[in-house]
């Protein structure tokens, strides 16, 4: 179930190493990893001993500027940017996948890179607080990159069990101006990976005209 969607959202996150200027983002394995391991086991949930991977940012002399501990030891970097995005943002996922359950897999995050520091983008909803922009890739959840005119929006659609029954959360985030907001909206239902992803018109919010990967 899990795996049919894999290539979807995650075929370009095979790069362990990206250039942006004369600095670098890298992801940096346990010593007992390397990046065949991580192309062999990701979303297996064959299990790992020792740290989680953590993202760096190498400055031009070489010296690690910044980190980000990142959720499990096996990583993966998106070495496309998001387009439009308020700051150079690119996507970091970790391998949260298990042997057994439909709310475990992938968790992909979105990197800014902010004065030579790393930090989890963040999107404002209509109401509340700010939250990071983490998309969740289960047997229950998936997300989409989906290009525009002017830039990405990155869509997201999750199901949960709420009073006994099926909740779908259907989620936008874009840019409006310089900054990530999130439009959402929740129905009744259930939604799992084995099928296709939801039309565009679901998410609310601009519609970017045409799909990415």
């Amino acid at each position: 179930m899990l795996l049919s969607l894999l290539p979807m959202a995650l075929a370009a996150h095979a790069a362990q190493d990206v250039e942006i200027g004369c600095q670098r983002l890298r992801i940096a394995l346990a010593p007992a990893l390397d990046a065949q391991v991580v192309e062999r086991d990701w979303g297996s949930g064959e299990p790992h001993q020792g740290p989680n991977a953590t993202l760096e940012l190498v400055g031009c002399n070489g010296k690690v500027l910044s980190q980000l501990p990142l959720a499990a030891p096996l990583a993966r970097l998106d070495p496309q940017p998001v387009r439009g995005a308020p700051r150079p943002t690119y996507l970091v996922s970790a391998d949260l996948t298990a042997e057994a359950g439909s709310y475990n897999g992938p968790l992909t995050s979105a990197v800014e890179v902010v004065s030579d520091h790393l930090q989890v983008a963040e999107a404002k909803p209509a109401k509340g607080k700010p939250v990071p922009i983490q998309l969740g890739l289960t047997g229950k959840s998936a997300w989409q990159r989906v290009q525009g005119r002017s830039g990405e929006s990155l869509l997201a659609v999750r199901s949960q069990r709420e009073a006994g029954e099926f909740k779908t959360t259907y989620a936008r985030y874009h840019v409006v101006g310089k900054a990530w907001v999130v439009s959402s909206r929740t129905r009744p239902g259930l939604w799992e990976s084995d099928g296709d992803f939801p039309a565009e018109t679901e998410f609310p919010g601009p519609r970017a005209g045409r799909n990415g990967r």
